[in-house]
């Protein structure tokens, strides 16, 4: 038994196998019919185990108007427990069987010419392949012990392909060996049949690469029994279970992660800033005494909005026509602080220029000074029995959100 591995995913591979493990024939198929129903009954005929269930597997080798020529090839489950135990001690997983013989087969087909009838012999370890072929078609396939009668096993191969195929002179015998090895006994069995061709073999894994040459292809051969193909698929369904439980584990700790370590990273901020105003509180609090402070100075310092300098600043704008009743006037750094006047005009226009002259009244010449009143509030003007406008103009030095 030989094992291509690293085939498929993780521990997957595909088992190539001598003819000597395999039940194999070429069946001929004819139209219409399933190539590998039609060809069970055939191999189950020739199985030395009759009481199993053969899974049989097939490749394709000609197509004609009367129906296919199919290699059918089927592994014995009874026949391969040695197998079973040897993979199971790799820890692999078979996807598909072949044949070692059509990987080896591979190599060899440039030596062999495409016209006539020819016997191919393989020299292997411990068995013989014997494959008859009409030009490029495969009629007979049979493996033999090493220490077979050679001579009656080919006899028995010609006949077998006599028998599909149809009488036909035998060209030649190609002998494929390992270099080095002795074949001279091989050569002379076969000598008195046709005239005997060597071909030495130089890569001893050449089977094997055929082999995954041909699991690139599509509709090689597959001789995997049912009960292996049922494992295949459990072992596969196990093996994406537990990805699908370790992705969903993943999401799950992540997700918890989120849920639990935001809110714990944000709280550890906050206690953080929390920690800092504490620190900065005492300066802060230094800080926005000192500037209070500063104010009141720049407030006491600032004649310009004194009580005689707003009454001046008044009666500069008072537009003419207009007598003001009242005057009050309150600190800066009282509540409501400001001018409010009441008084009476000859017109309404009067009020309202007197307003506006009020809300533009700035701390300097220029227009661009700030200005001094920030909230200028009229009520009024209403009209009293002498004809008057009456009204009441309520100046503030901070404004209402102030």
């Amino acid at each position: 038994m030989r094992i291509l591995a690293s085939v498929g995913n993780g521990r997957e591979t595909v088992l190539a196998l001598p003819l000597s493990r395999l039940i194999a024939k070429v069946v001929r198929v004819p139209s219409g019919e399933d190539p590998a129903a039609y060809a069970k009954p055939l191999l189950q005929a020739i199985s030395p185990f009759p009481d199993d269930d053969l899974t049989v597997g097939v490749e394709t080798m000609r197509e004609t108007d009367s129906g296919t020529v199919v290699f059918a090839a089927a592994l014995p489950e009874s026949a391969a427990d040695d197998i079973g135990e040897a993979l199971d001690a790799e820890k692999l997983s078979v996807v598909r069987v072949d044949a070692l013989a059509l990987g080896e087969l591979r190599g060899l087909w440039g030596e062999l010419r495409p016209e006539g009838r020819k016997l191919l012999v393989m020299v292997g370890a411990d068995a013989l392949t014997l494959i008859a072929f009409d030009g490029d078609l495969p009629v007979s396939v049979r493996s033999v012990s090493a220490d077979c009668e050679l001579g009656r096993e080919a006899l028995l191969s010609l006949i077998e392909a006599e028998d599909f195929a149809g009488a036909a002179k035998l060209s030649e015998i190609v002998v494929a060996a390992p270099a080095g090895e002795d074949a001279a006994a091989v050569e002379s069995a076969l000598s008195r049949l046709a005239p005997v061709r060597r071909v030495e073999t130089h890569d001893p894994d050449a089977g094997l690469k055929g082999v995954a040459e041909r699991s690139e292809e599509q509709g090689t051969l597959d001789a995997l029994p049912a009960s292996w193909r049922e494992v295949l698929a459990e072992t596969r369904f196990k093996r994406k279970l537990a990805v699908n439980l370790a992705v969903a584990g993943g999401v799950w700790i992540l997700a918890m992660s989120v849920l639990f370590g935001v809110p714990a990273v944000y709280g550890m901020m906050a206690d953080g800033q929390k920690e800092k105003c504490r620190l900065h509180a005492s300066d802060y609090k230094a800080v926005a005494a000192m500037r209070d402070k500063v104010k009141l100075v720049r407030r006491y310092s600032d004649h310009s909005r004194g009580a005689l300098e707003i009454m001046k600043a008044v009666s500069d704008r008072l537009p003419e026509g207009i007598e003001l009743s009242s005057w009050n006037f309150r600190r800066e750094d009282k509540k409501e602080d400001g001018v409010r006047v009441s008084g009476e005009a000859d017109s309404a226009d009067a009020v309202y220029e007197f307003k506006d002259l009020m809300a533009k009244l700035s701390a300097g010449e220029d227009e661009d000074t700030e200005q001094i009143f920030k909230s200028v509030k009229l009520i009024g003007p209403s009209a009293s029995r002498g004809g008057k406008q009456k009204f009441d103009l309520e100046c503030r030095y901070q404004g209402d959100e102030e």
